[in-house]
Order: structure tokens, then C-alpha cells, then sequence
């Protein structure tokens, strides 16, 4: 049964309380005074200090009462305050404290339901946090967080959009939810026309409650998105931002609050630390496969690899890269067409409509656009590509994009590297790398330009070396060695016909020999000068290239009739000797291309060498006859005359200068055998010519090898000249040579009297070097070269100063002070006058 006191409702505590003791106190006591009376137990001595100690701790068990309750109602004050939840009018502390409790656990009810919304967060974030170490995938990583974002904030659509970091002009998708075919991964977002541009601008959350009445867009909610309502969150580097992610709800009636931001923001945090971390290995994985791919292309660049093979040992390199369809090396050609550019390089699966060596002209298109701004350029969407070589290279089923980077070399740029790929981010990567790569392939082009120039201008030197040679055989047979330099030009120059044109007496040009033309016609055709090319050169003597003949002033058709030849292109060279024209060189249709300077000089090189080889014949049958002539006289004169002096004779007599005498300064050597007579006594007349023959041979030959000559003999010996008819530096020096070496012959020229007359020689050796008058001596009848002088009677009287030294070899101090080399020798006491003589002993070693 429940009671109600109504009373005691809406009263203070410790009025209750004093309620509760007095009840308490109340019976206990009239029963006690009731039984004392009664049964007069009051009357017992004890009874009032019982009843004085029963008041005494009643009242000391209500104070504490009192003061327990006080404290009950102070916390339940305190708590009421705290928790901000105030009392009724006429409540009592009990039931505040009951409503304090109450409101307590409510409290705790909402925290702990909070609690357990963040464990959830906290555990989506950790399931991310771990998914970093299982995946290096960003795509992946952002995927994730979207699907983890829907979740906490129970929302069912959403996307991640990435700016792009090469343009940043537009969002790419790396994740999207419940957007069906609206929006696909990979996909590109306008970054002006989207409104997550404003998270981006601003730096921070974008909340839209109702995009139709918000003032800052104003517009109609799109389907695919579903509510009006919906949240753009920019995603935070340490650096930048890289991105957005953006939610909205199917649930019409939930708009998104700020508190939904707040439960992204440690997520987006985290995935963009985690994206900026997997972004940054990735990076630098690249780079070392840059690095590597770099160093392979080097070594390639320096490798014997030449030409295509060389090219596409670099191309290779690149798809390993980034893996492309094809690839293309285009070269400007305005050599053939102005504004052309050849495939110089294929690779890959291109498309059948182009081919190696195809020509194109570039005007208008991409390419053109690359070589004029000599940068770099990426097409995402090759579809967008209107020009017609654009289309013929890159607008193919399954090329999405291609890279175009310039070949630059020089400060000029000489062509276009372009890739094609199925993928249209493929190149953003690395343009970078594939413009350098693309001026390493133009350093290699260039350097197989320059090689193949080296090997091409290698082979023309060695062809004009060969015809150099075999005009220098050709005073036999010139037309032989013609007809062999015209098949030289035809393979050097690379041309179709040729023909040598000579002038003839009549001033007219005949041919005197061609290739790959009517022989027989070209035989009997005369050419004035003047008329066509070959004559127009002649009369100028100025070489000349024409390279579209129809067009030429000059050009002469009829040769063409005649042979039925078809002239296209001429290069003519005129042929020049002492000054006047002699002939000309014309070839015809280069093969492949047109006549270039290159060609001519190098034809005006072969004209020359023939020139001279035609002068050359002309003159050889003079030359033969010259030589005879000299042989005549050689052979007459030389046992006679030394063969310095028969070469002045000739020589001078063929220039039409007489011999003229000469004051010159030259060395004498003296050379004389003792006691010649008595050998006549002993072996008699007969024997001793013979031996002085011997003598002279011997010492005769000496003084030649030493560049001197025998002026005259003198019965036992004879006078030898240094410094005639040719004068040196080294005359005295030769003269001292000559006579150290006769010295140390005289052993064996004894040996050889020895044996054969039972006789020895011994002989004396005078030099002296001294200014002679030199040249021919005597009248018409007979005529002597020889030399006179105070010098000659000198190096006789030396000759006297001989006799005490066997063998010996006496110098003057002229000698002595003309020779270079250092001298070893003893100065004689006596003197000659003033000069001083000295005994040659040998040579000293420096």
C-alpha cells in the first residue's frame, strides 16, 4: 500500500528529518515515562542517568544525521549546478538529487553512445591506416576513404576528384560511388566549371545545405547527385591541395551539418597523408628508373650502334618507360619539298597508310605547331586532331594520346619525336625525360650525320686518291685512265649519266669520254662554246648547278633528243690549265636528291687532278725527249766532268742562263800520296797507275759521299771542293768528315798494294777554307770548272807541313772556325804566316 503525505510534500529535508526523529523519539518515550509510572521504576537512583544518557547520544545521533543530510543537499545543489538543471519550486534536495542522477545518466547515455560512434571512426580510420601498408596503390587508398567517408557519414553517393598536376586546369576521378555512367573513373572535370573548385580556392569544407537556394550558385540540382544537399572537402597535403571529395544523400530530408565535416576531417587527413606519401615513392621510383633508363641511353649514345640501329636501341629504352603503341622520328627535308618532313624511324605497330621514308607536309598541324614553339606537347585526346598529317599519324583506333617533342640541335630544331599510346595520361610523366631523350636522339643523329660525312668524305678522299694515282700513271694511256675516272665520279658522285667535253683546236667541245650515254652520238656532237650548260661553262670557266634543267636558260635539249636521254639536274665543272679552260666535267640526275655544293667541290677536286693529268700528257712526249737528250749528255760528259757541274751545265743551258763565274766561300781538301816516284822505280810505270787508280777510286768515292767533287788530279793526288757548285752550312764539316774517313781507309788500301805490289802507301791530307773565285776557266776550245784564289796555293803549302805526320791531316784555323761540330785537335808550333794550323786528330762526342 502506498502512502501519500502530502504534508510532508514540497517541505525542506531537515524538516523531514526532525519529522522522522521526532516520530522516532516520540513513542519510545511516552511508553518509557507510561511503564514508569506504572511499575514506579522511576523511582529507581539509575533511571535518570539512563534517560539523561538516552537524550545525550539521541541528540549526538541527530546532529549527525543533520550533518549528513546537510551534505546530501549540498551535492545535490552542486550537481544540479553543474549539470545546468535547475529545481522546481518546493522540491526538496532528494529530488533534485534523484533529477541529478537522472539527467546523469542520461548524460553518460549520450556520451557513451558518442564513445561508440567514435570507436567506429576510429576503427574505419585504422582499417584505412592498415590498408596503406597492404596496398601502394593512390587509386586504391582513395577509393577507400570514399567508401569509409559514405559510411560515417551515412551517405550513398560520392566521388574523389583529383586536380591535375601537369595542367591543373581540370579534375581527373580516382574514385566515385553510386554515380552510375554519369561519371567513370578517369574521367575529366572542367576545374572553372566545378563547383569544387571553391574548396579548392578557399582551402576548406564546402557545406551546401540546398544548392537551389544558395546565393553563391544559384542553380538546379543535378539527378546523378541526388540530394540538393552535399559537402565538398578539400584533401590536405603538407604543401598544397591535391584534390576534392565530395558526398550527398538519396534521403532528401537529412542535410548535411557542419558535424559531418568534422568526422571527414581525420579521414581526409590521413587518406591525403597516405596519397602524398605513396605519390612522393612512386616519384621517386620513377626517378631511378629515370636515372637508370638515362644511363642505358648513354651508354647506348656512346656505343658502336649507328644509324636505325642506334635509334631504336633509344626508342626502346623509352617504351620501357612508358609502354607506347608507336613511335616516330621525323626529319625536316626542305631539301625536297618546303615545309616536308620525312619518317626518318619507325617502331612499333604503326598503322599500315605510313612508312619508313615517307614524305609529309607538315603545315597547319601539331607538328607544325611543336617545331615553331620548340617545346614540348601532349595530346590527351587524339580525336580533337583535324589536320591531315595529324590524322594519318596519330587518329587510329585504339591511340588515345601521343607526345610530341622537338629534336633540337645547334639552337635549331631539326625534327619531331613522336609517341602514340592507347592511354591519355600516359606521357604527363615523364615529358620531361622525353625531351631530353629527344635531344640526346638529335646529339645521335648528328653525330651519325657527321660520321657517315666522315666515312662519305673518307671514301671521296680515298677515290681522288685513287684517281690521283692513276692519272699519275696515265702519260701511256690517258683515255684509259679517263674512262676509269668518269666510272669513279659516277659511283662518288651518284648520278645517272656524265660526259668529259675537251676543246678542240677549233675552239669547240668534243666529248672525249662518257658514261651511260650514246657513245657514238656523243662522239659526233660538237658543242660551241656558249651553248648549253657544258658550253656556258667553258666560256665563263665557272662551275655550275642545275637543279630542275627545264627551268634553266642555259639547258640545251637537243642532246636529250639525240640521245633520248632525259635530263633532269646538271652539275658542270670546268677543266682549268695555266689559266685557261681546257675542257669541262658535266654529270647528270643526281640519284636521290639534288646536286649539292658538296658535290661540287668535290668534282672541282677529281677536274683539277684531270686537268693536270691532260696537261701532263701533253707535256710527257717533251719530257721523254728532254730526258733523252740529258741522258745523251750525262753519258758523254760524266766520266769527265763531276755531276754537280754537268747539272749546272744542263740545267743552266735549258733556262737559258749561262754559266757565270763566283765569288763564294769554300772549303779545300789536299789530299797527296809520298814518295810516288819510287814506286815507279820499284814496280814500274804500268803497276803504279794502277795502284793510284785504286788510291783515287777509294778517296774519290769518299769525297762524294761526302757531297764534295774532284776539281783536278795532280799525278799523286788531286784537289777536292766542298761548297761547290751547291753551297751548304756544313761545307767545312764535310771536308772533315771526308778526311777522317780517308785516314782511317788508308789500312785498307794498303792491304790491297800489299798484296798485289808488295807496296805500301802513305799519304798527307791539307784543308783550309777560304772566298775562291769558281767557275769555267779557260777559252772555246777547252774549259775547265775549277777554282782560283789565294785559298787554293794555301791549302797546297799546307800540304808541305804534312810530311812529319804520316797519315796525318793538317787544318787551318779557318776550318777550325767553320766546321759546327767540335773538333779534336793539337795546334802545330809552326806558323803559315799569321794563320795557325793544327793536326786533326778526330771528332769530339757532345
Amino acid at each position: 500500500m502506498k502512502f501519500k503525505w502530502k504534508w510532508l510534500e514540497n517541505t525542506p529535508l531537515h524538516y523531514k528529518m526532525n519529522v522522522i526523529i521526532a516520530l522516532f523519539f516520540l513513542f519510545p518515550t511516552l511508553g518509557f515515562l507510561y511503564f514508569g509510572f506504572k511499575y514506579e521504576i522511576l523511582t529507581d537512583k539509575y533511571i535518570p542517568l539512563f534517560f539523561l544518557g538516552f537524550l545525550f547520544f539521541s541528540f549526538l545521533g541527530m546532529l549527525m544525521l543533520r550533518k549528513m543530510f546537510d551534505e546530501i543537499s549540498a551535492i545535490s545543489k552542486e550537481v544540479s549546478q553543474r549539470i545546468g538543471d535547475r529545481l522546481p519550486a518546493g522540491a526538496d534536495e532528494l529530488q533534485g538529487l534523484i533529477r541529478s542522477f537522472s539527467a546523469l545518466e542520461s548524460r553518460f547515455s549520450g556520451i557513451f553512445r558518442e564513445l561508440e560512434k567514435k570507436k567506429s571512426d576510429i576503427a574505419i580510420l585504422k582499417e584505412l591506416s592498415d590498408l596503406c601498408y597492404v596496398t601502394f596503390d593512390p587509386e586504391e587508398i582513395m577509393y577507400v576513404t570514399l567508401e569509409r567517408a559514405l559510411a560515417l557519414t551515412r551517405s550513398e553517393i560520392g566521388s574523389v576528384l583529383i586536380i591535375d598536376r601537369h595542367e591543373r586546369k581540370s579534375f581527373v576521378v580516382k574514385a566515385c560511388i553510386g554515380l552510375g555512367d554519369h561519371i567513370r573513373i578517369g574521367s575529366r572535370v572542367p576545374f572553372d566549371t566545378s563547383i569544387a573548385k571553391y574548396a579548392v580556392i578557399n582551402k576548406s569544407p564546402l557545406v551546401v545545405r540546398d544548392i537551389e537556394k544558395d546565393s553563391r550558385f544559384g542553380r538546379a540540382n543535378r539527378a546523378h547527385y541526388g540530394t540538393k544537399s552535399f559537402v565538398c572537402m578539400p584533401i590536405k597535403t603538407s604543401k598544397e591541395i591535391i584534390g576534392v571529395l565530395t558526398i550527398s544523400r538519396r534521403d532528401e530530408g537529412r542535410a548535411y551539418e557542419n558535424e559531418d565535416v568534422e568526422v571527414l576531417i581525420p579521414l581526409l587527413s590521413n587518406a591525403a597523408f597516405t596519397y602524398e606519401n605513396l605519390r612522393l615513392l612512386r616519384e621517386n621510383d620513377q626517378g631511378r628508373m629515370h636515372l637508370r633508363a638515362v644511363e642505358k641511353i648513354f651508354t647506348v649514345i656512346n656505343s658502336s650502334f649507328r644509324g636505325s640501329e642506334l635509334i631504336h636501341a633509344i626508342l626502346n629504352e623509352i617504351q620501357a618507360l612508358a609502354p607506347f603503341e608507336f613511335a616516330l622520328v621525323l626529319i625536316r627535308d626542305r631539301k625536297r619539298v618546303e615545309d616536308g618532313i620525312v619518317i626518318a624511324e619507325l617502331l612499333g605497330n604503326a598503322p599500315a597508310t605510313i612508312a619508313k621514308g615517307g614524305m609529309y607536309k607538315y603545315e597547319g598541324s601539331v607538328i607544325d605547331k611543336v617545331l615553331k614553339q620548340r617545346t614540348a606537347l601532349i595530346i590527351d585526346n587524339t580525336d580533337t586532331l583535324t589536320a591531315e598529317v595529324d590524322k594519318a599519324f596519330f587518329v587510329h583506333p585504339g591511340n588515345q594520346s601521343c607526345l610530341l617533342a622537338p629534336l633540337k640541335i645547334d639552337g635549331g630544331v631539326s625534327g619531331v619525336l613522336a609517341l602514340s599510346a592507347e592511354k591519355s595520361d600516359m606521357f604527363h610523366h615523364i615529358q620531361n625525360l622525353i625531351e631530353w631523350i629527344a635531344s640526346g636522339i638529335s646529339l645521335a643523329m648528328e653525330r651519325n650525320m657527321l660520321s657517315d660525312a666522315v666515312i662519305q668524305r673518307d671514301q671521296e678522299l680515298d677515290s681522288i686518291k685513287q684517281i690521283g694515282r692513276a692519272l699519275a700513271s696515265s702519260t701511256f694511256d690517258i683515255s684509259k685512265v679517263l674512262n676509269y675516272t668518269m666510272d669513279m665520279i659516277r659511283i662518288i658522285i651518284n648520278t645517272e649519266a656524265g660526259t668529259l667535253f675537251l676543246i678542240d683546236d677549233t675552239d669547240e667541245l668534243e666529248s672525249a669520254v662518257s658514261f651511260n650515254m650514246d657513245l657514238g652520238t656523243m662522239e659526233s656532237f660538237r658543242l660551241k662554246l656558249g651553248q648549253g650548260v657544258a658550253g656556258y661553262v667553258a666560256a665563263r670557266g665557272e662551275s655550275i648547278i642545275v637543279n630542275d634543267a627545264a627551268r634553266s636558260p642555259h639547258f640545251y635539249p637537243e642532246i636529250d633528243r639525240l640521245t633520248g636521254f632525259r635530263t633532269r639536274s646538271i652539275l658542270c665543272i670546268p677543266m682549268i690549265s695555266q689559266g685557261r679552260v681546257i675542257g669541262v666535267i658535266e654529270v647528270l640526275n643526281k640519284i636521290g636528291g639534288n646536286f649539292s655544293p658538296n658535290d661540287e667541290d668535290l668534282l672541282q677536286s677529281i677536274a683539277s687532278s684531270v686537268s693536270i693529268a691532260i696537261e701532263n700528257a701533253r707535256l710527257y712526249k717533251e719530257t721523254v725527249a728532254m730526258a733523252e737528250h740529258e741522258r745523251g749528255i750525262r753519258g758523254v760528259f760524266q766520266k769527265f766532268v763531276p755531276k754537280q757541274i754537268l747539272d749546272k751545265i744542263i740545267h743552266g743551258t735549258e733556262d737559258g742562263k749561262a754559266v757565270v763565274d763566283e765569288l763564294k766561300t769554300l772549303t779545300l781538301l789536299n789530299i797527296d800520296i809520298r814518295s810516288s816516284s819510287e814506286f815507279v822505280k820499284k814496280i814500274g810505270p804500268q803497276k803504279t797507275v794502277s795502284l793510284l787508280n785504286n788510291f783515287f777510286s777509294v778517296m774519290g768515292g769518299i769525297v762524294f759521299k761526302h757531297h764534295g767533287i774532284v776539281d783536278k788530279y795532280l799525278g799523286d793526288g788531286f784537289l777536292a771542293l766542298f761548297g761547290a757548285p751547291v753551297s751548304s752550312t756544313v761545307d767545312a764539316e764535310n771536308a772533315v768528315n771526308a778526311a777522317l774517313e780517308m785516314k782511317a781507309s788508308v789500312g785498307e788500301i794498303n792491304d790491297f798494294c800489299r798484296k798485289t805490289f808488295d807496296e805500301t802507301v802513305v799519304m798527307g791530307i791539307s784543308i783550309h777554307t777560304g772566298e775562291v773565285v769558281v767557275g769555267n776557266i779557260g777559252f772555246d776550245m777547252k774549259m775547265d770548272y775549277t777554282v782560283i784564289g789565294d785559298p787554293v796555293n794555301t791549302v797546297f803549302r799546307l800540304q808541305e807541313y804534312t810530311k812529319p805526320y804520316p797519315n796525318g791531316i793538317i787544318i787551318s784555323e779557318n776550318v777550325c772556325r767553320a766546321a759546327l761540330c767540335r773538333l779534336d785537335i793539337r795546334e802545330i808550333s809552326e806558323k803559315f804566316g799569321r794563320l795557325k794550323m793544327f793536326e786533326l786528330l778526330g771528332r769530339k762526342e757532345d
